[in-house]
């Protein structure tokens, strides 16, 4: 029998897996911020529906959400934080979340593990 606290330990999990999926997704392109992740996923342009992406079902996000899915991104080696002038950017070594000024981009392995999610 399955009782509460598992139940809620698989959701809650299931949850983080797909903000992060959503998370990787929207920086795989681009240098982006908090604040344009949380609008990439939160202002949803339609291409993607939950029926083709499951992931979407995690959708409308918080920002400590984004900040924890980042974390753990960065922690695993599928994305950096930079600071970014609109040129150039440098790979810096600050938590998200600690510096408004913060932009994070996908690695490479990022890129692959999105586009594999993606079946690209």
């Amino acid at each position: 029998m399955v009782n509460v606290d598992s139940w809620w330990d698989g959701l809650v999990q299931g949850r983080f897996r797909d903000v992060t999926e959503l998370v990787l997704d929207a920086m795989a392109e681009d240098y982006v911020t908090v604040e344009i992740i949380l609008r990439n996923i939160n202002e949803w342009d339609g291409r993607r529906d939950e029926a083709s992406w499951p992931a979407r079902s995690a959708a409308p996000v918080s920002r400590p959400e984004v900040v924890r899915a980042l974390g753990e991104l960065i922690r695993e080696g599928y994305a950096q934080t930079c600071l970014f002038n609109g040129q150039a950017a440098q790979v810096v070594k600050i938590p998200p979340g600690a510096r408004p000024d913060l932009w994070f981009c996908a690695t490479a392995k990022g890129i692959s593990a999105i586009r594999q999610i993606l079946g690209e």
